[in-house]
């Protein structure tokens, strides 16, 4: 027989959990309850069921978050679970605000429709003609009609930009006798006189800048070789052999590598970072690259996994394994 009051109470302890830590994965909440993840995933089931809490689309390795209504905005913690696409198209969304789907390339496309927790459709219909437009998941809804009708009607944009800039243009410059050479400019601009008459500084300030940036650039490509170099060693020493290069920082290596077996080429997912522990984040996010790339991963490090990590690698050490460097 089903404890009723004993359900609901567990329920009440989730939502609280949630409002606690934010939106989380059924196995934290398990752990956090001290129930089994079989009962859990039924109780959060039922909340939603209820309305009482809200689904992400966007999945950390297999499951999806568990947040509740006002936590939108938190779901952005989680945006390093999205690839390469997915984010760029989110950054994009985040800067403009309102994007028309029609202007954007196949890929972004693609990846607005895949990022639905931050990326909203808006349909209008325009001259018979029904458009797509995507809005950014946290903008003020007081914000979308003054942007869309400057998508739409870029026009009158254009026109308060020229009345705005003609107001604050100067009287036409005059030129004296004295200043009039003998092969006078005829029909000088005063774009082209401004121009003319104010050369750009050899070592401008924006110059300087791009020196010292370029500077230390090169300082910081230096110092970040060390550890990509001995993650590179290492994979030499184990024969695997690097068939693409995906990301090269100061403290991680990340790649694709094979090598070969008895039962023919296989293939994975190194993740190298130079940290002393590894967390079960970085254990969510290669079993999150596994599923992405359908191949094992492999992560580099010479640090120990933590305790919430050995215990989550239990689950999944034939996707993931652990390795020191």
């Amino acid at each position: 027989m089903i404890d009723v009051d004993k359900a609901n109470s567990n329920k009440e302890k989730i939502i609280q959990t949630i409002s606690t830590r934010g939106p989380s994965l059924p196995v934290h909440l398990a752990q956090a309850m001290q129930l089994s993840p079989l009962f859990t995933s039924a109780f959060l089931s039922e909340l939603y069921n209820e309305g009482k809490v809200k689904i992400s689309n966007m999945k950390v390795g297999s499951s999806p978050l568990y947040y509740l209504s006002g936590q939108e905005n938190m779901l952005e913690n989680f945006i390093d679970y999205l690839n390469a696409r997915e984010k760029e198209a989110l950054y994009h969304l985040k800067k403009e605000q309102i994007l028309d789907d029609e202007l954007q390339t196949p890929v972004i496309r693609v990846a607005l429709r895949a990022i639905k927790d931050f990326a909203l459709p808006i349909r209008i219909t325009i001259g018979g003609k029904e458009k797509t437009f995507w809005k950014y998941y946290l903008i003020p809804e007081s914000n979308i009609k003054p942007i869309l009708d400057n998508i739409i009607n870029p026009k009158h944009k254009e026109e308060a930009k020229e009345e705005k800039h003609e107001k604050q243009l100067p009287l036409e410059p005059t030129i004296t006798p004295e200043k009039v050479t003998e092969e006078p400019v005829i029909n000088t601009t005063i774009s082209e006189a401004l121009i003319t008459e104010s050369p750009k500084p050899i070592d401008s300030e924006e110059n300087i800048s791009v020196k010292k940036t370029k500077k230390k650039s090169k300082d910081k490509e230096t110092k970040e070789s060390k550890f990509c170099e001995n993650v590179k060693t290492y994979l030499a020493s184990k024969n695997l052999e690097i068939m693409e290069m995906i990301e090269e920082k100061k403290k991680e290596f990340i790649a694709k590598v094979r090598t070969d077996t008895m039962f023919g080429k296989q293939e994975y997912y190194i993740i190298a970072k130079d940290k002393k522990k590894i967390s079960e984040t970085d254990l969510s996010t290669a079993f999150q690259k596994s599923n992405e790339n359908k191949m094992p991963s492999i992560i580099l490090s010479a640090g120990e996994p933590d305790k919430k990590a050995k215990e989550h690698h239990k689950s999944i050490k034939n996707i993931v394994k652990l390795d020191k460097l």
